[in-house]
């Protein structure tokens, strides 16, 4: 039987297994063993073209190249995983402030609710309950530049004491137009834990899980 297209023949299987079976992968192994089965098979009549074979090794070359490209990027990706994880195990003990909204109000008591200026500004403070209703709104005046606190009372505008629970507070700038700009709060605290999740980093904080990008900055803890 004559053999005309032994090329496309073995890759149209090729393609057709493939197609069927997803997890079997064509190594350079698989593609030699291809073309010297190619080889073995071809018309004596009409000998494989050399600028077939020349094209094959080609990609053959190519497809090693790729392979080995494909895990060096594999291996430089899991050791930098390694990395920043270890970087950021680093932390434990470790003094942070990143950015957050939330209080929570125990025996009465809130813990001071901290936020950053990088200019002198009005500022006002808004605080709600877990179902979103305003509780407390305060303006707080003009205040310097850099790091500011303020300490909540735990009570309404009333003078009502709040109860127990969790509240989220918006710290605002006026600009000079009026306008509101919200500029958001931070917290401080000792980081007890890091946590992963797939590629994501968290860190445990005076009790509450936060997101390594939420971090703002990092200091030795000092001690008392």
């Amino acid at each position: 039987m004559m053999i005309n297209d032994i090329s496309s023949i073995y890759l149209n299987n090729l393609y057709g297994t493939m197609g069927k079976e997803k997890k079997r992968k064509l190594d350079k192994q698989a593609f030699l063993e291809l073309l010297i089965t190619e080889l073995r098979n071809q018309n004596p009549l009409e000998p494989l073209d050399n600028k077939d074979l020349i094209s094959q090794l080609t990609q053959l070359t190519s497809l090693e190249q790729i392979s080995n490209m494909t895990k060096s990027v594999t291996d430089f990706i899991a050791a930098n995983t390694s990395f920043v994880k270890a970087q950021a195990s680093s932390m434990i003990g470790k003094t942070v402030v990143v950015k957050a909204n939330d209080i929570d109000v125990s025996d009465g008591k809130a813990p001071p609710i901290y936020f950053k200026l990088e200019e002198p500004a009005r500022v006002i403070l808004e605080i709600e309950d877990a179902k979103g209703n305003k509780v407390f709104y305060k303006d707080l005046g003009e205040l310097n530049e850099g790091f500011q606190y303020y300490v909540w009372d735990a009570k309404n505008n009333e003078g009502v004491l709040l109860p127990d629970g969790k509240y989220y507070y918006s710290v605002y700038k006026v600009n000079p137009d009026g306008s509101r700009e919200e500029i958001g709060g931070l917290e401080s605290g000792r980081v007890e834990a890091v946590q992963f999740e797939g590629n994501e980093i968290y860190i445990l904080m005076n009790g509450t899980r936060y997101p390594i990008s939420s971090i703002i900055e990092i200091s030795e803890e000092v001690e008392g």
